[in-house]
């Protein structure tokens, strides 16, 4: 059966008609633009003399469509570009379908009705800045998990893409790396005027408890690409910009810890050190961001006395800039918090900071609390209360503790040192990697980096200079002050702690 497509006034009629009739119709409607896309996606309309469709169809904008529509215009670039077999070209992205037909609008307000998966995507291969779709009717049906579901409005089409586990228009604002936005940006959330004035706000803004992700941003906008401005007139703009940093030949990680570089349009932020290099600038062009970015600068630890209740003394000050709380978090190695502190009461000793594991070495993370991406790690050597007095090689051992958690000791005798026996050895679940011999041959670090040894903070320069401070007994790797920058063979990649650096070298090294 063929239906009709009613249209206000200026729009196109798709009635019960043949090609021939249709395009004829077109012609003399003088909507030259369409006649293009009739000629190539005639074929996606299903259309009858019977039954037509009388009643006007109203279509809303949709941000979340645009999400939608982009990720399936990126897997059908993907996997029809190279001939791949899937039947379904949004099953890798997407974990639902379109139940068709459905009907869309343009940003002029035209409207179209898509009779299948083929019609759409042949529709997304013609767009342009000019003419693209904006909005779609709702409701509409989405097949997933074998079951039919309907999606009413725009707030559970984004809560669907969430489920998807695939990012979200407010995630992607945040997450895309390879070019600046440029504040402030203006923003509608539920009805609602937000003006952004850095990346920090929006990263703060997405991250609220209660935030539903149904968000409009004000166009136009200017980023910053490849050292030029540019302007985004729309959210199809905005994606076919997201785009361009898939498109490119550098595979960077999606971390955000960003780092600045001063360019000829003033200081433009990287999402991470590899989207700065693969723009050509290199570490010694990085400058501090944006005057109010919070920092956790020289991080120390002191270590105190050992309690007969089996824990230690731990003194802990930092500096900082811009802080965005009064206050600070102290998690443990497992990042379960030991407790929140008051700024104005640095340094802060911790009476009885508790021993991890008597693997010979732990590590803690201070930040400014919950959402803060504010935040700095430091490691130390522990120090010995259970009145064991072990060798200082670095030989490891695993166990299994009553938790189930494999637990990597220094040497057997720190682990006999915490009530294990030889018979409590288990194979480590990964293997332990030599730090010397990897430096240099399986990754390399970008140097000046800054070390501290001896109770001193000592810059470094080479990784001779490195491996002097490097003492096997105080763990793994040496105690550096992050961030640092390292080269592996499949990237850069900026660790802001040790444990990511350590969690790369045991994924990278053999």
């Amino acid at each position: 059966m063929k239906k009709i497509l009613k249209k206000k006034k200026g729009d196109v009629t798709l009635g019960c008609l043949n090609k021939k009739n249709a395009i004829k119709k077109i012609a003399m409607g003088k909507i030259k633009i369409l006649l293009t896309m009739v000629l190539l996606t005639v074929g996606m309309f299903s259309c009858s003399d019977d039954n037509a469709i009388k009643n006007e169809t109203a279509t809303e904008q949709s941000v979340a469509l645009r999400t939608v529509l982009n990720k399936l215009k990126l897997e059908h670039t993907v996997t029809h570009g190279k001939n791949a077999i899937a039947a379904n070209p949004a099953t890798a992205m997407l974990c639902f379908d379109f139940v068709y037909p459905m009907t869309f609008s343009y940003n002029n307000g035209t409207t179209v009705t898509v009779a299948n998966l083929d019609g759409l995507l042949s529709i997304l291969q013609n767009e342009s800045p000019n003419m693209f779709l904006a909005g779609v009717v709702f409701p509409f049906q989405v097949q997933s998990g074998g079951a039919l579901q309907t999606i009413n409005n725009e707030q559970e089409l984004t809560a669907l893409i969430q489920q998807c586990g695939v990012p979200t228009f407010v995630e992607d604002l945040q997450h895309t790396f390879c070019f600046d936005l440029v504040y402030p940006i203006q923003l509608n959330y539920n009805g609602v005027a937000v003006t952004i004035n850095s990346q920090s706000e929006l990263m703060q803004f997405g991250d609220a408890p209660g935030f539903n992700g149904v968000v409009e941003v004000v166009f136009p906008i200017s980023v910053v690409y490849q050292n030029q401005t540019v302007v985004l007139n729309s959210t199809y703009d905005f994606y076919q910009m997201v785009n361009n940093c898939n498109a490119g030949s550098c595979n960077c990680p999606q971390n955000y810890e960003p780092v600045c570089v001063q360019t000829p349009n003033g200081i433009v932020e990287f999402g991470n050190m590899c989207f700065a290099q693969c723009a050509g600038y290199t570490q010694n062009d990085l400058v501090p961001c944006n005057s109010s970015q919070c920092i956790i600068s020289n991080l120390s630890t002191t270590v105190g006395n050992c309690n007969p209740s089996g824990g230690y003394s731990l003194t802990i000050n930092f500096t900082y800039t811009n802080p965005s709380s009064d206050h600070f978090v102290v998690y443990n190695s497992l990042y379960e918090p030991i407790g929140t502190y008051l700024l104005s009461a640095l340094p802060i000793t911790i009476d009885n900071y508790p021993i991890m594991n008597n693997s010979g070495a732990d590590f803690l993370t201070v930040d400014f609390g919950v959402n803060s991406n504010c935040s700095s790690s430091q490691q130390w050597a522990t120090p010995n209360c259970g009145g064991c007095v072990c060798p200082t090689d670095y030989t490891p051992v695993c166990v299994v503790d009553n938790q189930g958690n494999t637990i990597t000791f220094s040497n057997a005798c720190n682990a006999e040192c915490a009530g294990y026996t030889p018979n409590d050895f288990v194979t480590c679940t990964s293997a332990p990697f030599n730090f010397s011999q990897a430096l240099g041959s399986c990754f390399n670090i970008a140097y000046p980096v800054q070390v501290q040894y001896g109770g001193a903070v000592h810059t470094v320069n080479s990784d001779g200079d490195l491996l002097q401070y490097f003492n096997p007994n105080s763990g793994p790797i040496p105690i550096m002050t992050y961030p640092i920058v390292v080269s592996f063979a499949g990237g850069s990649y900026t660790f802001m702690n040790q444990q990511a650096f350590q969690n790369q070298i045991q994924i990278s090294c053999p």
